[in-house]
């Protein structure tokens, strides 16, 4: 035989022997997930049955059966066909707020004065004269009249302790005299730049403070012991994962930064973050994040980026509820208000700016039309001067646009960032502040998608139900939890099945710049999923809010597994 033709041979015996071996010698896996509805989001297996994953990344996916037989998994689980869909993210939430909330007294849901006047009185009655009493939730549009409350009420509940509580949109707070007095508020206190005090007849302060105005009260309230704030970060990650949450973009300040980065080292954060820090916090303006910070949390064997610190938040307006939002025309329950700016155009533009050079995403809370008409302006003018670059920049909640506005998004590309709950928590009194034409511009959901432009979703925890689920239901009815309306407030802005879905996962990733390695079910991406009870693409839309997370999985690992029925005795 000519020493060509041996190594044919050899070449061929070697091809068989690779061949055999790799269809006979079963993969390695760390996680088999079987027998369950999984909606992918890929388009070109938009369902399967199995998924497998190997250092918390999925290596595989396939109907069922596929991939049983060629993996050798560490552990299987058996879904019994229940569904899966990639990781919720919360879109814009606030983590420490949560925790605190979780913490101190919820007013949310109270739907009178006197209730929260009784639980106030009954938690002053707990504690020593001087401490500090801070609820968070209230929300007067549920009382009967709906007009702001005063702190005569808190007097006679907790004489003897300075009381603070916020308002559900965390753009007001509610607080009694002593509170008043420790800050030092008189006749003479001027209303800030773009905060507002509530005063009467004689201009004397009622107890509440809009925006801007929060921080006359609020700066002399105890701040957090590291301590505190990392309990607080720790509370609200484990309800979270409760939700099904695989991620969360954080809109608070740069201090819990190095609290993530302490959990996250003691293998203790159970959920990714995406972080947006505040522009106008000392740490942002005295340079400490030059650069961002991406990837934070991995190791050779098992990358994770549980922590990513790459956009800036600013505010531009207030909030509708409390009437900050700001405006082009006055309000249609307020006359002469057109609501308040938290900064000047000039100085938005010159932090935005900045954001981009260093690499950080702008992120700016515009709720009015007047606010996101001027935001719009500052980035058409900063991507006008910055070099042709992926910027995303975002605008948070964009509640009320005008109709010439709406295109821009595509234009610019500039992603919305809203919050499905707030169109059901508000429309019971929206149109009463804007009026019947100018509402038809508010949470449009479906004039934005049509232009081309994904909207990110979220809930804005703890201002608002912090359910991905009943974000989920309210994008696809826009009605409340008991139908009403049958048909959705302005139901032709609703969004469909598959947009809802990818508006928490999907999307999300887009916004923030993870689309690579997030938001669907596909090869090399995080193995991060939420598993339900029930299949939400399919079920009658009211059985979405009966739906429960079975399980909740970051990056391969179970993270929360809804407890066993107990066994009946």
């Amino acid at each position: 035989m000519s020493q060509r033709l041996l190594i044919i041979l050899f070449l061929i015996i070697g091809f068989l022997s690779f061949m055999y071996f790799t269809h006979t010698t079963p993969r390695q896996a760390d996680l088999l997930l079987t027998n369950a509805t999984v909606y992918t989001l890929d388009p070109e297996k938009p369902t399967v049955q199995e998924v497998a994953i190997h250092n918390g990344r999925i290596v595989a996916t396939g109907m069922r059966g596929e991939l049983l037989g060629e993996y050798q998994a560490r552990r299987i689980i058996d879904l019994k066909g229940k569904t899966v869909v990639p990781g919720l993210t919360d879109g814009h939430a606030h983590m420490n707020g949560l925790g605190e909330l979780l913490q101190s007294i919820n007013l949310v849901g109270i739907g009178s004065r006197a209730e929260v006047v009784a639980v106030v009185h009954k938690r002053a009655n707990e504690m020593s004269p001087g401490q500090w009493i801070y609820g968070r939730g209230w929300d007067q549009n549920l009382w009967e009249g709906g007009q702001f409350p005063t702190a005569q009420a808190l007097d006679e509940a907790a004489p003897r302790n300075p009381v603070i509580l916020g308002r559900i949109d965390g753009h007001a707070v509610w607080v009694n005299s002593r509170a008043m007095e420790i800050a030092g508020i008189s006749l003479s206190t001027p209303d800030p730049q773009g905060g507002r005090i509530i005063r009467d007849a004689g201009g004397n302060a009622t107890g509440i403070f809009i925006d801007k105005a929060k921080p006359l009260i609020e700066d002399f309230f105890p701040p957090q012991s590291p301590d505190e704030l990392e309990r607080s970060i720790l509370l609200a990650s484990q309800a979270c994962v409760r939700m099904g949450l695989t991620e969360v973009h954080d809109m608070n300040d740069s201090l819990e930064i190095d609290v993530y980065k302490k959990l996250i080292g003691e293998n203790k954060l159970p959920l990714r973050i995406y972080a947006a820090l505040d522009g106008t916090s000392s740490p942002w303006m005295s340079g400490k994040f030059s650069r961002p910070i991406t990837g934070f949390g991995n190791d050779a064997k098992h990358p994770s980026d549980m922590l990513t610190v790459r956009a800036m938040k600013l505010y531009m307006d207030g909030a509708l509820g409390s009437r900050g939002a700001a405006l082009f025309e006055e309000y249609n329950d307020d006359p002469g208000n057109r609501g308040v700016t938290y900064m000047g155009e000039k100085e938005l533009e010159v932090a935005v700016m900045a954001s981009a050079q260093k690499g950080f995403q702008a992120c700016v809370h515009a709720i009015g039309d007047r606010a996101n008409h001027i935001v719009l302006n500052v980035y058409e003018r900063v991507l006008k001067a910055m070099p042709a670059g992926d910027y995303r920049f975002r605008i948070e909640h964009v509640q009320v646009l005008s109709r010439d506005d709406i295109r821009r998004f595509k234009e610019l590309a500039v992603l919305p960032s809203m919050q499905p709950v707030h169109c059901t928590s508000d429309m019971y009194w929206a149109e009463a502040r804007l009026g019947p034409e100018r509402v038809k511009g508010a949470y449009a959901w479906r004039s934005i998608l049509d232009t081309g432009t994904p909207i990110i979703a979220g809930s804005d925890f703890p201002n608002d139900d912090m359910s991905p689920l009943h974000g989920f239901y309210a994008a696809i009815t826009r009605s409340d939890k008991s139908g009403y309306p049958a048909d959705g407030w302005h139901g032709h802005q609703k969004m469909t099945r598959e947009e809802a879905l990818k508006s928490y996962t999907l999307w999300p990733a887009y916004g923030a710049f993870q689309e690579e390695t997030k938001g669907s079910i596909q090869y090399g991406k995080y193995a991060d999923f939420t598993v339900l009870s029930k299949d939400i693409m399919t079920i009658p839309p009211e059985e979405v809010l009966q739906t429960e997370i079975e399980m909740t999985i970051v990056g391969g690992r179970i993270v929360y597994a809804k407890p066993p029925e107990p066994t009946p005795s």
